[in-house]
């Protein structure tokens, strides 16, 4: 006898649960993180330096989404030496952060200092344009002294997946800026990692959740039995020791994930809960069970991550409670009477 949709339906999510259950390792082991080093020399483009060293930032760069009315503070500076007057919010936000000693700017170095009075937009600029070879001399770091990865990448041209400082560096008289070769695709990947580690507690809830209304199934085989609130509850109590077996087993490093995960993965999973109880319009306890585990989970989070949990856990039960949906749905499902049966 073939299975029935119901039973596909939970092979579905317990592959799903699966698949995603591993979506940090998978896209951690997809992070390539690739440094370039390019030989400069203080006549050469600004920029190059400015992307690599911190000491140097690339002022155009900053300016770029600043319309022309609004720089004229930094013309004057660059002109005069040094501006002093207010600056509009505009010209305010692109300067944030623009703390090094030395800019870019125009194709030229300049001695740089941004300083502001209190909450206000006042600010005193002084710019100094300074000879290319004072920035390398003061900037610039030996490479000898260099982790093995810069000499990698000096040597060879690229160094990929090492403890890569980015830099202005300085070997046999040569002068090498040592940067991310594509700082977009970095970017990108980090972000994926960062995807992977909040799904897969959710992988993990959706395990849970399968393997549960599974085992209901194979107790009586020949029907759908009828998911109740409280084997409901027992099916997203599984995701507990789920989510442990997987962290003790696939993962390292902070013991709190024996808390987060856990905690987040069971968020999800009471998404069953959820559906059983709108099947059967208990508003009360639906009501009841969502605020109980949210605060539960907040406090687990909280617990194990210190101040940073009430943030971050508030966030965890958010995404829990949207990803939550999926088991919600077979709550929901699981909960009302299939077609041809009688509810007994």
């Amino acid at each position: 006898m073939p299975p029935s949709i119901r039973t596909l339906a939970l092979l579905a999510l317990l592959v799903v649960g699966l698949g995603l259950s591993f979506a940090f390792h998978a896209t951690v082991n997809e992070t390539e993180i690739t440094y370039e080093a390019t030989a400069v020399e203080p006549g050469d483009d600004p920029a190059l330096v400015a992307d690599a060293s911190r000491n140097v930032s690339d002022l155009d760069e900053h300016l770029s989404g600043t319309e022309d009315q609004y720089r004229e503070p930094v013309r004057t500076a660059a002109a005069t030496g040094s501006f002093e007057g207010s600056l509009s919010p505009e010209l305010d936000i692109a300067l944030d952060g623009v703390d090094s000693p030395y800019v870019a700017y125009d194709g030229t170095y300049y001695e740089w200092s941004l300083s502001t009075r209190g909450d206000t937009t006042n600010a005193t600029i002084e710019m100094r344009e300074t000879d290319p070879e004072t920035v390398f001399d003061a900037v610039a770091r030996s490479a000898a002294a260099a982790s093995p990865g810069v000499r990698t990448a000096i040597d060879e041209g690229t160094a990929t997946n090492s403890s890569v400082r980015p830099g202005l560096y300085r070997q046999d008289g040569a002068y090498y800026a040592v940067a991310l070769e594509n700082e977009a695709a970095v970017l990108a990947q980090i972000a994926g990692a960062a995807l992977g580690f909040a799904l897969t507690p959710v992988g993990r809830g959706y395990t849970a959740v399968a393997l549960g209304l599974l085992a209901y199934r194979y107790r009586e085989p020949t029907r759908d039995r009828l998911l109740t609130p409280r084997r409901a509850a027992a099916v997203a109590a599984f995701a507990l020791p789920v989510a442990l077996v997987g962290t003790a087993l696939f993962e390292s490093g902070s013991p709190s994930r024996f808390v987060t995960g856990p905690a987040s993965a069971a968020v999800v999973a009471t998404g069953v809960v959820a559906g059983v109880l709108v099947a059967q319009r208990r508003w009360l306890a639906l009501a009841g069970v969502t605020v109980g585990i949210g605060l539960l989970a907040t406090a687990a989070i909280a617990g194990a991550l210190g101040v940073v949990g009430l943030v971050f856990g508030p966030l965890a039960v958010v995404f829990g409670v949207v990803t939550g949906l999926v088991p919600f749905g077979y709550g929901y499902w699981f909960a009302r009477t299939a077609p041809g049966e009688s509810p007994a």
